[in-house]
């Protein structure tokens, strides 16, 4: 199974069997295999207990976001029919630990992380401004520090793995810490799970997806590049501070200087289009970028650790020759996938403990005492 969950093919994983075991598996018993467990986990997610005992987390956080799959029709012979992308939920479940909360706050300026050129445009997705700058200071904000990380990984709806979360989140403990969190970009089905099962969690919205928005907008505000990334800066150390309302003002003030109200449908490639996109994005988040109180309370402000952790799961389920079926194939990978990359054994544990022999297709009734 772990060779399963790691390499990025059944056929290399059987291979990878022989080659250090001497003897292995055909790729198709592998994949047999593979569903099997991976519906057992499915079912054992169902259950909101864990058989060990769980220490209540210092700080609580919880994310998520989604990924891509590519799936094909089965049952209509060989070859890839009806070949599709479709949506996987992913979260990741952290325990992490962090000073006391303080009065002040503790990085009030705009980091050097987010005031370097072409780190600013990786994040953005877009050209680097051809400007010449230089980080004033190194400042960074640490945030708290990762203790343990479980995850899970879906084609489930919304609705179905917003439960999936809360039962994840109760056998962690989550719901007891006294300091919890839910992070996420601007998906409205992130937020609609956050109402529903974690509307006692602090919400932040990731301060990446603001970096994304307002770089969109710096860009589409001025003519030259110098002046692109200074109004990046202001804009973004701004939404940093705590000043959103400040930047929707200035964002909003910019579109009626061009004869545009906010809620005007603009026509396609509008020049504009940039501007318009960050103000709805603000103004439909602002409730969730109170950075300043964030950092005092020690609680993080990005979901760095829920991008790496798609591509973690990319790297055994999205390739340019994989297609999944749809649904048991995909849905089972996926839960190897997450089973694996959880940080708290337990897919080593369930294996141990699982009934039946790997080698036949019906578990073995239990032995008498």
């Amino acid at each position: 199974m772990y060779l399963a969950a790691e390499t990025r093919s059944f056929e290399r994983a059987a291979n990878t069997m022989k080659a250090t075991l001497g003897f292995g598996l055909s790729p198709k018993t592998i994949e047999r295999l593979v569903g099997q467990v991976g519906e057992e986990l499915s079912l054992q997610q169902a259950c909101a207990t864990i058989n060990k005992e769980v220490i209540v987390p210092e700080v609580a956080v919880v994310s998520c976001d989604g990924g891509r799959i590519r799936t094909r029709a089965i049952g209509q012979g060989p070859g890839v029919h009806d070949p599709t992308w479709r949506e996987t939920k992913n979260a990741s479940f952290e325990k992490m630990e962090s000073p006391a909360p303080r009065v002040d706050d503790p990085c009030s300026p705009l980091p050097a992380t987010f005031r370097q050129v072409s780190h600013v445009a990786k994040i953005a997705e877009k050209a680097a401004f051809s400007v010449d700058y230089a980080p004033e200071s190194p400042l960074f904000y640490e945030g708290p520090k990762r203790i343990l990380r479980t995850c899970l990984s879906s084609m489930a709806r919304s609705h179905e793995f917003g439960h999936q979360m809360e039962n994840e989140a109760r056998r962690r403990r989550f719901h007891d810490a006294s300091r919890r969190v839910f992070i996420g970009d601007g998906l409205a089905w992130n937020w609609s799970i956050w109402n529903e099962h974690f509307s006692t969690y602090t919400p932040i919205l990731d301060f990446i997806h603001a970096v994304q928005y307002l770089y969109a907008a710096a860009e589409a505000w001025d003519n030259t590049d110098e002046l692109r990334w200074s109004r990046y800066l202001v804009l973004t150390e701004a939404v940093w501070q705590g000043k959103v309302d400040e930047v929707l003002a200035a964002l909003q003030a910019e579109l009626i200087a061009r004869g545009i109200e906010p809620d005007d449908d603009l026509p396609e490639n509008s020049a504009s289009q940039p501007l318009a996109d960050a103000v709805r994005y603000l103004n439909n988040n602002r409730q969730r970028m109170d950075y300043p109180r964030y950092r005092r309370d020690g609680l993080p402000i990005t979901s760095s650790p829920m991008e790496s952790l798609i591509k973690q799961v990319n790297h055994r389920v999205k390739g340019t020759e994989m297609f999944w079926n749809l649904p048991d194939g995909a849905e089972a990978i996926l839960q190897l996938r997450a089973a694996h990359l959880c940080e708290d054994g337990r897919l080593d544990d369930y294996l141990k403990t699982r009934p039946g022999c790997a080698f036949i297709r019906r578990p073995t009734p239990a032995t008498a005492a």
